[in-house]
């Protein structure tokens, strides 16, 4: 297949086909000669005027571990304006694109310098055969992100390591030195701070006993891993997988996600933790499926295949085998489910949980929402034992005249729910209806389906359903007469917070709701408690009818919101905050308790006691609040939130444009002493309490022997 390279050159074309690219020309009588045939990756770049009736052009080859760059005039191919070589990181790929500008020089003669972009959507500039910078743009298209933990520090130090240590400590001392005496170089300088970084306690590449160092594994929209350290922010490494690269058999591959695949523990300690890319051949979800298995520790990539079926899903599995690998299950576009790792032991594991499994999909262009369970292994021609047929459980249709789905949100498979039981103000117990397998659905009017102002208040529905997603179920619907969305919701433990747009009012608002299981509260036996016959100590089925109930009230918000997300923490005891990305691209942090539905004006005294703010009819924005502070996250799309071992502590990680990581404590550090804690002063305390005890206690046995002795001489003299 032949292409022609787009560019902007006076008489000149490229046509670029598999093996090479060729240079045409074309003179003013129209007639056509091949100018040269270049058998390497070739770009080019459009004409640049340097000077009068003077016109010059970019030309980029690849060779096998370096570009050559030359700039040649536009009627003149014999000869070249520049020609440079430039030794070039493989793992950048291919360029893509390359711009050109040109300077004048101390004599009065032209120079060139590009912008080249990368396959990895990476930028460098080159001027004078070195690459002046380089950026990591393609980490302004994340489209997915999981973590990784550090390994762990070993005891004891090999003689090797103390010797490289002790050089490295003189090295450093003797460029701290020159620094102190005004003699260091810009190097030393850099060499310095490098150093200093190194040793900081925060970028070490071991685990900490707080969970605050980790490593944030993102996958970017070139098809580029990387692995970012939460310390300080660094790459560790990068690797553009060639998976994901385009190749003969797959004309256009795309990423999905990353996953974790292998998070070793225990025995499996060992073994270094992995993750598992899944991509496309093509854009279309009808294309096939792409595994990649990365080293998170080093880097490399392990394995890559492609699949013999397409995927519409990816569902991970709370399960593992025996060497610590998460088990999937893939949905392809025909509704079969495969099962990976592809071993005999996780078949196993899997048909103990075979009735159990149940997920869902969504078709919004229709307008259906479908539940779905697995029944035998495939027939015909994918027949094997790592294939399940799927059968359809329920459905639910909306009808396209009036309704159009437009949001769809679900609980987190792995949040920590600390505790079932909410004590109220009346000291009465309310349970929540705890679920994984709950759905959340916004659906608004067709005519509502644009931006906002398109529709009048008459035209415009709302509305939002809370759906079982194993029996189909609809446990609850609400409608919002005279709003539209966008909508952007999050659903954690009972409780969902989502925002939209009141045209009535002319107002954002964002709603709660909450559900509670009304069946576990209505018998609080104690002795079936102690014999373990009440019923919430027993199991709960989804096909059981629940008895729930509801709660809701709605906020006016003063801002639009681009992405919402809440804190998560390892055993869930601490409060929940919400995290909302603003339209000014930054970051709102706000307390769960403002989202509270039994929020009233007069609140009583048990209610203040429980924590019940007064009801207002909008939410406070409170600009301490803003987790990144006077910092802008340019075009915010997601906000990911990460539990530390410091059950206090969350870590958050905003990414867009720009990149923003912080850590959080929604109920203040409650289990550990604040970093400019005094531990001089409290020693020195400690030993004035000890050297006090001791003092005290002579003193008393001082007394203590004086009294004897007054006691004697007073029991002489009544003697004689």
């Amino acid at each position: 297949m032949a292409m022609i390279l787009p560019s902007k050159l006076t008489g000149l074309f490229a046509v670029k086909t598999i093996t090479a690219t060729t240079f045409i020309s074309m003179s003013s009588e129209g007639q056509l000669e091949v100018v040269d045939k270049i058998n390497h990756a070739t770009v080019i770049s459009d004409a640049l005027s340097f000077s009068e009736d003077r016109q010059a052009f970019a030309l980029v080859q690849h060779g096998d571990s370096d570009i050559h760059l030359n700039v040649k005039q536009n009627h003149d191919w014999s000869s070249d304006l520049l020609k440079e070589r430039i030794k070039l990181n493989q793992q950048r790929g291919f360029v893509h694109r390359v711009f050109m500008n040109n300077y004048v020089r101390t004599d009065k003669s032209h120079g060139f310098r590009a912008l080249i972009v990368m396959e990895d959507h990476s930028l460098l500039l080159l001027q004078q055969g070195e690459i002046v910078w380089s950026r990591e743009d393609g980490l302004a298209s994340i489209i997915g992100v999981t973590t990784s933990e550090l390994p762990v520090e070993k005891e004891g130090v090999s003689v090797a390591k103390v010797e490289q240590n002790l050089f490295e400590w003189l090295k450093e001392h003797m460029l701290k030195v020159k620094g102190a005496l005004m003699l260091a170089s810009a190097e030393d300088l850099a060499a310095i701070q490098g150093m200093g970084l190194r040793s900081s306690e925060k970028s070490k590449m071991t685990r900490d006993h707080n969970g605050f160092r980790k490593l944030l594994i993102v996958l970017t929209k070139s098809g580029k891993l990387f692995a970012l350290h939460t310390g300080d922010g660094r790459i560790v490494w990068s690797l553009l997988l060639n998976s994901l690269r385009q190749s003969e058999a797959c004309e256009n591959p795309t990423g999905i996600n990353v996953y974790q695949w292998q998070v070793p523990h225990h025995h499996a300690m060992d073994e270094n933790p992995s993750v598992l890319v899944v991509g496309r051949c093509k854009p279309s979800s009808d294309s096939l499926g792409i595994f990649s298995f990365v080293d998170t520790y080093t880097g490399k990539e392990l394995k890559s295949f492609g699949l013999d079926h397409s995927i519409a899903q990816v569902i991970q599995l709370p399960f593992t085998d025996s060497t610590e690998q998460h088990l999937h299950l893939l949905i392809d576009t025909s509704g079969q489910a495969h099962l990976y790792p592809r071993t005999p032991e996780a078949v196993a594991i899997f048909q103990l949980e075979f009735s159990n499994i149940y997920w869902y999909s969504v078709e919004a262009a229709n307008g259906v929402i479908k539940g779905h369970g697995l029944k035998s292994n495939c027939d015909g021609e994918v027949a094997n034992n790592y294939c399940f047929g799927a059968r359809e459980v329920w459905s639910i249709v909306f009808p396209l005249e009036t309704e159009k789905i437009i949001t769809t949100i679900t609980r987190k498979s792995n949040e920590v729910v600390h505790t079932q039981a909410k004590v109220v103000a009346d000291h009465d117990v309310m349970y929540k209806y705890i679920s994984k397998n709950l759905l959340f659905v916004a659906t608004v009017s067709p005519k509502a389906s644009g931006d906002i102002g398109s529709a009048t208040p008459e035209e415009s529905n709302l509305v939002v359903y809370v759906v079982d997603t194993v029996t189909g179920r609809i446990l609850h619907r609400m409608n919002h007469h005279g709003s539209q969305g966008p909508v952007h919701a999050v659903f954690s433990e009972n409780w969902i917070v989502y925002h939209h747009f009141n045209l009535r009012a002319h107002r954002y608002e964002m709603t709660v709701i909450e559900i509670y299981d009304q069946s576990r509260a209505d018998n609080k036996d104690v002795w079936k408690i102690v014999l373990g016959k009440h019923n919430l100590t027993s199991p709960k089925s989804s096909y059981s009818r629940p008895g729930v109930t509801t709660k809701s009230q709605s906020y006016y918000f003063t801002q639009s919101v681009k992405a919402i997300s809440v804190t998560s923490t390892a055993k869930g005891i601490t409060s929940k905050h919400l995290l909302i990305g603003t339209i000014g691209d930054q970051v709102l942090a706000m307390d769960k308790r403002f989202f509270d539905p039994r929020r009233s004006v007069n609140p009583t005294q048990s209610e203040k006691e429980e924590g019940i703010l007064p009801l207002t009819d909008s939410l406070p924005i409170i600009p301490q609040s803003y987790v990144t502070h006077a910092l802008k996250v340019e075009g915010l799309r997601g906000i990911v939130t990460v539990p530390a071992k410091l059950e206090s502590a969350t870590l958050v990680f905003t990414h867009g444009v720009d990149l923003f990581f912080t850590r959080l404590a929604p109920s203040r550090t409650y289990d550990s002493l604040t970093e400019d804690f005094s531990y001089a002063l409290l020693l020195i305390t400690i030993v004035a309490l000890v050297v006090a005890i001791f003092v005290t206690w002579v003193l008393s046995e001082k007394k203590d022997l004086s009294d004897k002795v007054e006691v004697n001489s007073f029991l002489d003299t009544l003697s004689l």
